[in-house]
């Protein structure tokens, strides 16, 4: 066989070769968004209950009237702002149940639930549940609600696998370090001193997961380094401007107000921009005050 005749052979297999890669790549992708069509389904019903329940538990607290001598206007309520979380995260989850029911996605779900690796989803939801029951109930909100964030978008946005790995070891190394510090007691110990100290824990823990995206970044382009700068704006613009449309302008006391919270927001606003509202004392009897504690 002449060298020009081996020459197309082996052009030609390549080509085949190519073809083949490049078939088995699109295959394999269309599987994945099967896979990821049948756990939206699945997820997007499971946030569509959990929001449904926060938004029953909000309906139970007062929004107006007189309770234990004291009266009160529907946006003074502390019901809004589970309400509004609740009506949130309802809307977003029922858009994806929509999306993936129009994928076929129970179909999808039935058919790749058994060979599907469910870490992600056990990841997503321990990092919600995380959040509801460990940061925003014993640390700052604004700190935890910017943590939470930069470690979301920060998965998903960047959409590196050795990233994804970083952030999620420190923000759960945060987690246990919170619980062992919490649940011994030993936050009253280190708050002795500055009541608010144990909010420096989280404090460090968004600078490190700050820090951590830069590092981790800095050899992949110029394109990765804008996604860290924007994500970590993000994150913080998004509570710095949440917290104090609820705290000041609809009158509701946040989940726990600490090092930011208090120490910044409530000393500026009640310092330099209230102008004040008058107050008057109103006595009240121990009747009225087990009524109001009961319906608050």
């Amino acid at each position: 066989m002449s060298s020009s005749n081996m020459d197309v052979s082996n052009e030609r297999l390549d080509d085949d070769n190519i073809a083949l890669k490049s078939h088995d790549q699109a295959h394999e992708l269309t599987l994945e968004q099967q896979k990821m069509h049948g756990w939206d389904f699945a997820f997007s019903l499971v946030v569509m209950v959990f929001s449904i329940a926060v938004i029953a538990t909000s309906l139970t607290m007062p929004f107006s009237g007189t309770v234990g001598g004291i009266t009160t206007e529907w946006y003074e309520s502390p019901g809004l702002l589970p309400l509004f979380i609740g009506c949130s995260v309802f809307a977003a989850g029922f858009s994806v149940f929509m999306q993936a029911k129009n994928a076929d996605g129970r179909a999808l779900f039935l058919q790749h639930v058994k060979k599907i690796n469910p870490t992600g989803f056990l990841i997503s939801s321990g990092g919600i549940i995380s959040y509801i029951y460990v940061l925003i109930t014993w640390y700052d909100f604004f700190l935890a609600s910017a943590v939470f964030l930069l470690l979301y978008i920060g998965i998903y946005y960047l959409d590196n696998d050795t990233i994804s790995r970083k952030l999620l070891k420190i923000y759960y190394g945060a987690i246990v370090l919170s619980i062992a510090i919490f649940m011994s007691g030993f936050d009253a110990i280190i708050n002795s001193v500055y009541p608010y100290t144990s909010d420096f824990v989280l404090l460090a823990t968004g600078v490190w997961l700050v820090l951590t995206m830069y590092r981790a970044v800095k050899m992949l382009g110029v394109e990765m380094r804008h996604k860290v700068r924007r994500l970590t704006l993000i994150a913080i613009l998004f509570p710095a401007v949440l917290c104090p449309i609820f705290r000041y302008f609809l009158l509701v006391p946040l989940p726990n107000e600490g090092l930011v919270v208090e120490q910044m927001f409530n000393h500026t606003y009640y310092t330099y921009i209230s102008t004040g509202k008058a107050t008057e004392e109103v006595e009240l009897s121990d009747e009225q005050m087990q009524l109001l504690q009961d319906a608050f």
